[in-house]
């Protein structure tokens, strides 16, 4: 199939070719004991190797909404070009959020994408979002590059009590300690979560139903100086949460009952009331990252051993999913992955720089369900209402899968200082991966920087992408146990398997600084795509799925400014972006048939798709107080029949202070304050409708929250 021409609302932004701006904030991390008040860093574009990195220190973590006791995903919904969706998901530029993380310079697994945030914010000292044309040193990337560095011993040196809580009766307690002793380091932390709005409320109402949640999780950093040029360094982690899915009350049966005696009664089930039902999720996490590094005059190089296991176990209410939806599904699944990464840089003289190393993984992914549903034939449909009729007692059928997947990673890439303003990096990376599919590419990555003056830096790359389907999500359900015999049928049962997508990337853009304390980053973009991953939620189990389209493109052109000036910093940044795809060519299954009949012939907007993103925040220091405040922006995602409708915008705006109190010569004492959603807005990020979309989501209420931290 050809190339879909572009749509009539192509807007004329991409065509000027404008780029992205730059969300850098970045001031230095303050010490553990302040004299005086540690001031909100501005934000700024950094531009490495061609490519657009927005950093956050830890002083700009602590003056946006809630600081370091908010999840990860609220500091990038920070960044520019970010739009928030439900569930917490971060998409980048569009993308579905298969974000890779790195810690301390080594890619993390992927991790079954739960409700549990990846990253504890107390562990981040600070971060840096890289999006665009990427070098070849990084995988993957087109779906967006977070970097953390840890917090270190010598960062603390000491140990941190905090207790936070607040509405929806949340309480965080968080205990960290750190230091060094000779060659040797550490930071060790380790912290709860309690509230009643684990996942995102189903109703436009203040409190949600049948909502706890209760979150554990430790992290440890140590490391050991083994020479002056050499390293040995241990990142482990262990995280487990519990989630109560959150009901909608009201709710009537898809299902219809023959007769009663037979289908429903026979057990003497009662008749269910949604706002009652107990479905609830556990997810559990756990990481190890072992690293060498050795750095001598002209070649430096780290090698580390990567182990990470991720499980979520789905429990449905088994009585009210079968009188509500026909299917009850206990679902459990997996992941262990073993890997090894590898990456040296060698100067090769004044003006090259030569980067290369390896990625190998080796993934165990397993699934084990156990559906309940009744027994029904096509002709069981009442062609009036299109429920299915239920004619017999339910049964249980096991629906079990294991699936190995191996990737290999190599690449190669030269830095060059072609004049003194001029740098180029010209690389390429080969990837082979082994899973429910076989696949490679060669892929070419170049990319450019002008230093057009002392305050201006111009930058474009192309990057060839090639990103594998997460195994760890893919839905290995057997259809013919279904297919035309349950109420769990599928309307298709074609399962055709979920490719690797291939796309091409483009991206150019420029800062400037000028006086007095202004910064200007601009950016476009323009991805076309064969195959296009995306994902939906199918079916009661709260656990994404993928899918390829066809063919996809997306673009788009974002821009930030930023002002410092004393004691007052402040940011804006700004997004105008669209994407469509066309074509459904795996996971049939999940879809109606007249939902595929129209993909195939049309273009349809991604759900993800928000025209205009933005978020702005300022902050002002005074002795030891800080008053900060923010706003994030969405024009609402697309919804409806073939995503042809769009949700309304949201833009809440939340407030803090804090206060940091020096108590003797070696303690410090900090007092927080934060108002989220001030002005009690009600949007909803979500309505349950569109393409792979599950429940409905709505944005948090207003919230009054406030903590205390004891530095020592």
């Amino acid at each position: 199939m050809g190339s879909p021409a572009l749509p009539p609302r192509c807007p004329a932004f991409v065509l000027a070719g404008l780029a992205l701006a730059a969300c850098a904030w970045g001031a230095e991390p303050a010490p553990t004991v302040l004299p005086a008040v540690r001031v909100a860093p501005t934000v700024q574009t950094v531009t490495s190797l061609g490519t657009s990195i927005y950093t956050l220190s830890r002083g700009q973590i602590d003056t946006i909404a809630q600081g370091a006791e908010s999840t990860f995903n609220q500091i990038l919904f920070r960044t520019p070009g970010v739009s928030k969706d439900s569930a917490g998901e971060v998409h980048f530029r569009l993308e579905d959020p298969y974000s890779q993380y790195y810690l301390n310079g080594v890619l993390l697994p992927r991790a079954i994408n739960g409700f549990a945030q990846q990253i504890n914010t107390h562990f981040v000292d600070s971060l840096s979002a890289k999006v665009g044309a990427l070098p070849a040193q990084y995988a993957w990337g087109n779906y967006g590059i977070v970097s953390v560095e840890s917090k270190t011993g010598a960062s603390l040196a000491g140990s941190e009590l905090s207790l936070y809580g607040g509405s929806h009766d949340t309480l965080h307690a968080t205990a960290a300690t750190g230091g060094s002793k000779g060659k040797t380091e550490y930071f060790l932390t380790m912290g709860g979560v309690s509230n009643n709005l684990g996942i995102e409320n189903p109703t436009s109402s203040a409190e949600a139903i049948h909502d706890r949640t209760r979150q554990y999780q430790g992290l440890g950093y140590v490391s050991r100086q083994l020479s002056e040029s050499s390293s040995l360094s241990l990142i482990f982690s262990a995280a487990h949460a519990d989630f109560q899915i959150p009901n909608n009350p009201h709710q009537t049966s898809e299902i219809e009952f023959l007769r009663r005696g037979e289908a429903w009664r026979v057990a003497n089930y009662p008749v269910p009331d949604s706002s009652k039902l107990d479905e609830n999720q556990t997810e559990q996490s756990y990481y190890a990252i072992a690293s060498y590094r050795q750095t001598l005059p002209d070649l430096s190089f780290q090698v580390s051993q990567i182990s990470r296991y991720s499980g979520v176990l789905f429990k449905p209410d088994v009585i009210g999913d079968l009188y509500f939806k026909g299917v009850a599904a206990r679902v459990f699944r997996d992941i262990l992955t073993l890997g090894l990464q590898a990456d040296f840089t060698y100067r090769a003289g004044a003006d090259n720089t030569v980067r290369g190393g390896l990625l190998l993984d080796a993934a165990r992914a397993r699934a084990n369900n156990k559906v309940s549903v009744f027994a029904a034939e096509d002709d069981d449909v009442n062609p009036i209402n299109g429920k299915w009729i239920a004619k017999a007692a339910p049964f249980t059928i096991a629906d079990n899968h294991t699936q190995r997947g191996y990737d290999a990673n190599f690449y190669l890439q030269d830095e060059w200082k072609a004049t003194e303003r001029l740098t180029v990096n010209l690389g390429a990376r080969f990837e082979n991966v082994q899973a429910y599919v076989r696949e490679n590419q060669v892929s070419p990555r170049f990319s450019a920087v002008y230093q057009l003056s002392s305050d201006t830096k111009l930058h474009a790359g192309f990057a060839r992408y090639f990103i594998p389907p997460p195994l760890e999500n893919v839905s290995p359900t057997s259809v013919d146990k279904f297919f035309e015999k349950t109420t769990n049928s599928p309307d298709v049962s074609d399962d055709d398997p979920v490719r690797c997508e291939r796309s091409n990337y483009f991206d150019a853009g420029f800062t400037h600084s000028f006086s007095p304390g202004w910064e200007l980053g601009v950016e476009a973009y323009y991805k076309r795509a064969r195959h296009q991953i995306d994902d939906g939620q199918f079916g009661a189990a709260n656990i994404f799925s993928p899918f390829n389209f066809e063919t996809a493109t997306i673009y788009g052109v974002e821009l930030a400014l930023a002002y410092t000036r004393g004691p007052f910093a402040a940011y804006a940044n700004f997004a105008a972006s669209d994407g469509w795809a066309r074509n459904i060519i795996s996971s049939q299954f999940e879809f109606e048939a007249d939902e595929l009949a129209y993909i195939k012939k049309h273009n349809v907007t991604l759900d993800q798709t928000q025209y205009y993103t933005a978020s702005a925040g300022a902050s002002y220091a005074w002795k030891h107080t800080t008053i900060h405040g923010d706003v994030i922006y969405g024009d609402g995602m697309h919804t409806g029949d073939h995503n042809k409708d769009k949700l309304p915008s949201y833009y809440p705006v939340n407030l803090g202070l804090e206060r940091r109190i020096p108590v003797g010569q070696s303690s410090l004492v900090t007092l927080r304050l934060d108002v989220i959603n001030v002005f009690d807005q009600r949007y909803v990020l979500n309505d349950g409708t569109g393409i792979g979309v599950g429940a409905p989501k709505f944005g948090a209420r207003r919230g009054f929250f406030g903590g205390v931290t004891w530095t020592y």
